[in-house]
Order: structure tokens, then C-alpha cells, then sequence
């Protein structure tokens, strides 16, 4: 830790370790303050104080994260500082240049996540982020702060889309799941059922709804037959799951004919099934000039707007972004399989099947596991199979 070289600044051992904590728990808050509360239709009424509030959490967020990572981060290696320091200007260039301030944010975060208590972090998420909602909610029902933006099909809940409200829901199933596993009792596996049917039913997002399903049942198959998934056969399956995924969606979105599309029956029925996705992969991803840099849009109307993670980062991120993007997600993947944390692999999975049918892999509220990135970033190549990684589960 840098702070250390300081002697009349440096508190002690244990102290560090809590400031680290605070300082990194504290930016958690003021980032879902800001995608929960700040990020929804009050934008529109109070444009003033949103831009303000929004500039006042970025900004104290990303001083209290760059402070964790600077002063309070301890580096085992010469090359692990100068790693992070090539993250945060990569990413930074590229939010800047694709307009997705959430990448540089999530780059941030994952590195500011280095040897903090992942399961206290994880409370102060889950707390931040049902708070942001219930409020949003209350404004939004009883106020005229929040109003209804119409979209599509499905009323917005204050976020513009449904779609918007699904990926605040799946965030909260995601970390309570996940931080309650090792101690799931039956108002848990209620409480996640109870909140997945709420978002299939209320919002209609299918996406969020059907990622929550499938987590559940992994969960219970898990508990089950536990060692069902602590195996080689399903690690491969699972990192073999999001190349699959990436190269249906090229697939897919080449082959689908938008306007004779039932020379190819199937895939006409599975494109229903996915609320036309076919069509938008065909005429957004394959319509659009791809580069080594990226820089097009992914968000806005139906003339640029993609829902798949897999087709979104190569428009977004370029072609270096995707490999880049890629390679993290195999390599957390490999290493996570490779020192059996089954069921962060579980969650992986889960989240895998979220982000084919959505576009919010970056965006902390909708995704807990940012907080794995250490896991990628700091876990030395040779780390002995036996040593932890920082999760939160058990091992299987």
C-alpha cells in the first residue's frame, strides 16, 4: 500500500484494512445511488439536480475508488500496479469513445475490489440497491417526479424501459443469491421465487425473469447433487457456454432473411420466442460498420438499439474491446473452474444467459460479479489450486 511509505499517515495494519473496506463500500453506494435513483425519469422533471447529483456521484465515486486503488490497495508484484494503470486508461479512452461511462466505472470497481471483504461489500450493495428502488418506486407512483415514459409494450416503473427495471431486479437476485447461498433457508428461496415471478409478471422483462429462474434451479440442483457441477465436463461446458452463445448470435443475426424470413422456419419461431431479436441482430449488427475501436451505439431507439452483449461489445468496444472483453470472461471462468468454486460458476452461467438477451454487462446495478475481478487481474498464474480465491461461496 502506498499509504504505508507514509509513516505519520499510515494508521496500522488493521486500520487500512478497514479504511480500505469503508472507502470501497462508500463508492458501491454512491454508484447504485446514481444507476438506481439518478439514472431513471427524473432526469426529465429535474434536469438541473440530476445533472448535478449525477456529477457529484460519478465524480465522488471515482475519487474514492482511485483513492482504494492508489492508497489502499496492497500490490504482491511490480506488474500488478502497472496492470491496473493500463486497465483504467484503456478503459477510460474506450467509455469515452463509445460513450459508456459504466465500463470505466466497472474497470474501477473490479480493481478497487483487490482484498476487500466481498460479503460485506455485498450487504451494502444489497441494501443501496433495494433502497434505490423502493424510492424510484415511491416517487414514481405517488409523485409527479417520476413519470411514465411510453416505449413498447410494458409500463416503464420510472426507468424508460421495462427492460431498464429488469436489470435493477436481476442485480438485487443476483447478489442476494449470491451472498446467501452457503445459508439459502426456505424465505430466501421464496423471497428470489417471489421476485422472479414479479418480473416476468409486472415489468414483462423475460430476460431478467428467465436469468432469475435459471439460477434458482442450478441452486437447487446443486443442492441436490452437488457434485454434479464440481466436475470437468460441466466447467468446459460452462466456459464453452458464452463462445456458443457469441457464435449463434453472428449465426443467427447473417442468416435471418427480415424479409422472406420463412425459408428458415426455426429460426423465424426461436426470433418470436425472443421478441424479434433476428431481425435487430441482422439489421443492427451486420448493417453497421465495425472497427477496431468501436464507438457505435448501442442504446436509444429501435434503429441502434441491440439487445445482446455479444453483438453490442464488438459495435461498442471494437474489435479489440471484444477480444479484450472476451478473454477477462474466460480467464475469471478458467481460474474460478480451476479452483472449484462451482457455484460462482453457477452464477456465471446465469449471467451469461442474461446478457444474450440483454446489453448491461457493465452496469454495476445489474451486475454483482464485477466485484470477481480481482480474481482475474491480481491471480498469479502459478497460484496453487489450493489457495482461495476472493468469492463468497464455499467450495462444492
Amino acid at each position: 500500500m502506498l499509504i504505508e511509505r507514509c509513516k505519520p499517515l499510515d494508521p496500522g495494519a488493521g486500520r487500512r484494512q478497514l479504511w480500505a473496506q469503508r472507502v470501497f463500500c462508500a463508492a458501491l453506494a454512491l454508484l447504485l445511488i446514481l444507476s438506481e435513483v439518478f439514472s431513471s425519469n427524473i432526469q426529465s422533471t429535474l434536469p438541473e439536480l440530476s445533472h448535478l447529483a449525477r456529477l457529484a456521484l460519478t465524480g465522488g465515486a471515482v475519487a474514492l475508488l482511485a483513492g482504494k486503488i492508489l492508497l489502499l490497495t496492497d500490490y504482491q508484484t511490480r506488474w500488478q500496479p502497472v496492470l491496473a494503470a493500463l486497465v483504467l486508461l484503456y478503459t477510460a479512452f474506450a467509455a469515452q469513445y463509445g460513450d459508456d461511462v459504466w465500463f470505466f466505472l466497472a474497470a474501477l470497481v473490479g480493481l478497487a475490489a483487490k482484498d476487500i471483504d466481498l460479503r460485506g461489500a455485498l450487504r451494502v450493495y444489497l441494501t443501496a440497491a433495494v433502497a434505490g428502488l423502493v424510492f424510484v418506486q415511491l416517487l414514481h407512483f405517488a409523485t409527479p417526479l417520476m413519470p411514465y415514459n411510453f416505449y413498447c409494450r410494458n409500463w416503464d416503473f420510472g426507468y424508460g424501459h421495462y427492460n431498464g427495471f429488469g436489470a435493477r431486479l436481476v442485480g438485487v437476485c443476483f447478489a442476494w443469491a449470491w451472498l446467501r447461498h452457503d445459508r439459502l433457508r426456505w424465505f430466501d428461496w421464496l423471497g428470489l421465487a417471489a421476485l422472479g415471478l414479479f418480473t416476468y409478471k409486472v415489468p414483462g422483462s423475460r430476460g431478467a425473469a428467465g436469468a432469475m429462474a435459471v439460477l434458482l434451479v442450478l441452486f437447487a440442483v446443486q443442492r441436490f447433487l452437488p457434485r454434479l457441477f464440481d466436475n470437468k465436463i460441466w466447467y468446459a461446458l460452462a466456459m464453452a457456454l458464452p463462445v456458443g452463445l457469441a457464435a449463434f448470435s453472428l449465426y443467427a443475426g447473417y442468416v435471418y432473411n427480415p424479409e422472406w424470413p420463412y425459408e428458415r422456419m426455426a429460426l423465424l419461431l426461436l426470433s418470436i420466442f425472443l421478441s424479434g431479436r433476428f431481425e435487430i441482430w441482422h439489421n443492427v449488427f451486420w448493417g453497421a460498420d465495425l472497427s477496431l475501436l468501436g464507438g457505435l451505439p448501442t442504446d436509444g431507439d429501435e434503429h441502434n438499439a441491440i439487445d445482446n452483449v455479444f453483438l453490442a461489445i464488438p459495435m461498442n468496444k471494437g474489435y479489440l474491446g471484444a477480444v479484450l472483453v472476451a478473454a477477462f470472461f474466460l480467464l475469471l471462468l478458467w481460474r474460478l473452474a480451476k479452483h472449484r468454486h462451482a457455484t460462482e460458476v453457477l452464477c456465471l452461467v446465469a449471467l451469461t444467459l442474461y446478457l444474450f438477451m440483454e446489453n448491461k454487462p457493465f452496469l454495476l446495478s445489474a451486475n454483482p460479479f464485477l466485484l470477481l475481478a480481482p480474481c482475474v487481474f491480481f491471480a498469479g498464474r502459478h497460484m496453487p489450486a489450493e489457495e482461495s480465491l476472493p468469492v463468497v461461496c464455499r467450495r462444492t
